[in-house]
This record gives C-alpha cells, sequence and structure tokens, in this order.
C-alpha cells in the first residue's frame, strides 16, 4: 500500500508522520469508489470512518427545519473529513455527500486506535491539527458574524481559494469553482443576493468571473466591502 503513502503525507492530518508510520498507515487504509451523489455520512448517523479524498469532491451540509440545505464545506483532493469518529463512536453532526464520481481512501477506527496507541508522535500529531482545525472553525465564526452579505461572499470564496486555488502575483485563481447555490448555501442567502454580490464585487474589482473560474484579489479595504 506504499502507492497511497504520499496522499497521506499531502493531508496535514498526517504531515508529521515518519516514512515508516505512513507506510503503517497506508497498510490499513482501503479505496473505495463512490458515483456522484451518494450520501457518504448522514446526519445523526454512527461514524466510525476518516476518509481521504483521493479523487472528486465532496460537499458537508445541514437542512433546516424547512428543507434549506446550507453547505458548510466543499472537500476536494488530499482534503479529509470524519477524523474525530475515529477516537471514538459519535454520531454525524452533518450530510456528506459525493458532487462527483469520487475515490476515497478509507481507514477504520479500530485499526487507527492501534496505530495510535503505538506511536506517540502519531498521537501528537492527530492532536495538533484537530486543535488547528478548532481554532480555525472558530475564527470564521466570528468573521461572519461581523460581515454583511457581500463580505460573507468574499470570505467563503478566499476560504475555497486556499483550499484549492492558485495564486499569481496578486490574485487566486479557483479553476472549478462552486456554483451561486454552493454559495447561496454556505453564506445563508439566496441565489439571486448573490448574484447581486458577486456583481458588485466584479465592479469594485475584487474579483471576475469567467464560467465557473473566479480570480480573487485577497488583500482590500475594509471600507471597500459591505459590512
Amino acid at each position: 500500500m506504499k502507492l497511497y503513502a504520499e496522499n497521506i503525507r499531502n493531508v496535514s492530518f498526517f504531515s508529521a508522520l515518519s516514512d515508516h508510520e505512513l507506510e503503517m498507515v497506508a497498510k490499513i487504509a482501503f479505496v473505495k469508489t463512490f458515483n456522484k451523489g451518494f450520501m457518504v455520512f448522514e446526519e445523526g448517523e454512527k461514524r466510525d470512518t476518516l476518509y481521504i479524498v483521493l479523487k472528486g469532491r465532496v460537499k458537508v451540509s445541514l437542512y433546516d427545519e424547512d428543507g434549506r440545505e446550507y453547505i458548510l464545506d466543499i472537500i476536494g483532493k488530499d482534503g479529509f473529513f470524519g477524523e474525530l469518529s475515529l477516537f471514538e463512536e459519535l454520531s454525524g453532526f452533518a450530510n456528506v455527500m459525493t458532487l462527483e464520481q469520487s475515490d476515497l481512501l478509507v481507514i477504520r477506527r479500530s485499526d487507527f486506535m492501534r496505530l495510535l496507541m503505538e506511536n506517540r508522535d502519531f498521537a501528537v500529531s492527530m492532536i495538533r491539527e484537530l486543535s488547528k482545525r478548532l481554532r480555525a472553525a472558530n475564527e470564521k465564526l466570528k468573521r461572519f458574524a461581523f460581515l454583511g452579505v457581500e463580505g460573507r461572499i468574499l470570505e467563503y470564496l478566499m476560504d475555497v481559494a486556499e483550499k484549492s486555488g492558485v495564486k499569481i502575483k496578486d490574485r487566486i485563481i479557483i479553476e472549478n469553482g462552486p456554483t451561486q447555490v454552493e454559495i447561496a448555501s454556505a453564506c445563508g442567502c439566496s441565489r439571486e443576493t448573490v448574484s447581486r454580490m458577486v456583481k458588485s464585487l466584479v465592479e469594485k474589482g475584487r474579483l471576475s468571473v469567467l464560467k465557473k473560474q473566479y480570480t480573487i484579489r485577497p488583500v482590500y479595504e475594509p471600507n471597500e466591502i459591505e459590512k
């Protein structure tokens, strides 16, 4: 299973592991292919598995009482989800669905716990990554609380760009960006509002759009974006 060692290394969750440790993880992992629209996890479902995206994309979302979907995250190549369920059996707080045919590397809790107990460095790496992700989530909530819709949309696109964008000089390019429906779900507004706000950002020179390609100028003056 050395074939997947480098895929595992690319994930920050496992970046501190030695070559030998990576091979140990790779040996307990296996690949599953899911078709587009497959529900990997459902909200409330018991989970015991970590997934690493080798190919494709998945969305993490919640539905309110009226059936409206809120997209919390889009996870692409070398991203991962389900990590908390490796430590204990948990009921999932959200739905995870494939957006296209996806190859996922699967690691079960029982095998993961054995490695965790046997390797101190492995355990420290896991704790640090969980802490970093928690801090990032808290910071995102703080930022969103003080931003208007336009600011939330730009912040969301910056988050997407950080994960999958390409930086060229003072611009960041997202080649296959989210749809307006996905942006609306993530930012808590309607698709029509997204359309108006994107147009405003384009007029301000902060964003350019060509089909699903977004080009963002990441540095901006606070008074130029709606609070």
